[in-house]
């Protein structure tokens, strides 16, 4: 009976275990309807932006519409200003007259759109196109003039309003038949076809422009709306999985279970920690086994990966490295460094020079190489060591054994140095690395010792 009342005592019990589990339960559930507003409000971002990039390409559409439709027109009039019956023809003017009244004109448009806040680069384009719809319109009235000039428009009080230009002096001293010529060659040149050309190019360039945006724009919002949805089904399911938990494991398959292991645990034997109340005395016997493991674990795999000399990882540690780490993808290098003269070091000055050539060798290595983020460093032989090299590009590597050959010549040591690097790791990238970084410092080493020899 004193057992059981010391066990209560410690931890909590599962009545009050379950308090937190209805607080995340009352969490998860506003959780759940703020994401479906989210999503909701996502939703009506993209319809607007939808409408918004359609109203923006008919705005667009209707400047070039608009510069059409004055083109044709004042074509139609200049090529044909007269009637069957030789009355002024002023059906195409009419229609000009008219389409002047509408909101499409180019510098009412790009001011529109200026209003609308649409990207710079778009923007740009939509001014240019109301400049050449301006310049359009010079020569459209230029033109224009220049027949009125000989074809005197009849007194209709809709065609007041259409726009006249004074001409020169020498354009009014021309026959009438060279000054209709001259207004059909303002109407029919290169310099007109240019910029209806112009006009076409910049509004097109601007529908793809505004499409793009709406299609980058359309992209993260239906990436932001589907992981919302994810979430929101994982937030549904762990809700589920926690009332399942709350109603079956922890009234059915916990407390007596949790009970009976701290007398298993008493009696040495080996449980999993899940910390509640009937748990208390498993974990006070388990947590001081794991902690003595743990620690001893430590003490072994320090002894084990680490070069006693250095302070370097060892060649195991590099093996087991890239057993769990290795890439599949992205950038790989490697480098490979042999200590020259390390047995003429130690004949000379024993092996305490030697030890101490080593350890200058990998201190220069760790200086150049060791970030312990994308870079490593190990001792692989007596003489040998490798730094390994995840996600950077050649250049940058290069720079480093660079700077390792600086740091070399500082401390006054030889160093041989090969390096193989590949922009796309995969399976067996690592040993094809290794091999040809070994060949390459081998290659290098060969030269020292030819070039001290010829020495």
């Amino acid at each position: 009976m004193q057992e059981n009342e010391s066990v209560k005592g410690r931890g909590i019990s599962t009545n009050m275990l379950v308090i937190p589990f209805v607080i995340i339960l009352v969490f998860l559930h506003i959780v759940i309807v703020l994401l479906i507003r989210d999503v909701n409000h996502s939703e009506n971002v993209l319809f607007n932006q939808m409408q918004q990039c359609s109203d923006f390409q008919q705005d667009a559409t209707n400047i070039q519409a608009g510069a059409s439709i004055l083109s044709e027109t004042a074509t139609s009039f200049i090529l044909q200003p007269l009637t069957g019956d030789d009355e002024t023809n002023v059906g195409p003017l009419m229609t000009y007259v008219q389409e002047l009244d509408r909101d499409r004109r180019g510098p009412e448009m790009a001011e529109r759109f200026r209003q609308k806040a649409i990207s710079a680069e778009a923007q740009a384009l939509i001014d240019d196109a109301a400049a050449v719809t301006e310049q359009m319109a010079e020569i459209q009235t230029h033109a224009m003039s220049l027949v009125r000039s000989v074809y005197p428009l009849p007194p209709v009080p809709e065609l007041s309003s259409l726009p006249e230009v004074s001409l020169e002096r020498e354009e009014l001293a021309m026959p009438e038949e060279a000054r209709l010529g001259l207004a059909k060659s303002l109407i029919l040149d290169k310099t007109y076809s240019q910029l209806k050309y112009t006009l076409s190019q910049d509004i097109e360039n601007c529908h793809r422009i505004l499409q793009e945006e709406f299609e980058r724009s359309t992209a993260a919002g239906e990436r932001h709306i589907s992981l919302m949805r994810t979430v929101i089904w994982c937030v549904m399911i762990a809700t589920i999985v926690l009332l399942i938990s709350i109603f079956l494991v922890l009234r059915k398959w916990l407390i007596a279970p949790l009970r009976n292991s701290a007398r298993l645990i008493e009696s040495g034997q080996k449980l999993e920690e899940h910390g509640v109340q009937e748990l208390r005395l498993v974990a006070r016997a388990y947590n001081g086994l794991l902690l003595r493991r743990n620690r001893l674990e430590a003490i072994l795999r320090s002894a084990a990966e680490t070069d006693s000399l250095t302070g370097l990882q060892n060649r195991y540690s590099m093996e087991h490295s890239l057993i769990d780490s290795s890439p599949e993808s992205g950038s790989l290098a490697v480098a490979v460094f042999d200590v020259n003269n390390l047995k003429q070091t130690n004949d000379s000055g024993g092996h305490k020079a030697g030890d101490n050539l080593l350890r200058t060798a990998a201190s220069c290595i760790l200086e150049c190489f060791g970030d312990e983020i994308t870079c490593s460093c190990y001792r692989i032989g007596g003489d040998e060591f490798a730094a390994v090299a995840y996600n950077c590009t050649e250049e940058e590597f290069k720079n480093r054994i660079r700077d390792f050959g600086l740091c070399a010549k500082r401390e006054g040591i030889s160093v041989s140095v090969g390096y193989a690097y590949t922009d796309h790791a995969g399976d067996n990238s690592f040993q094809v690395l290794m091999t040809e970084a070994d060949k390459r410092m081998y290659e290098q080493k060969r030269a020292y010792h030819e070039a001290n020899e010829a020495d």
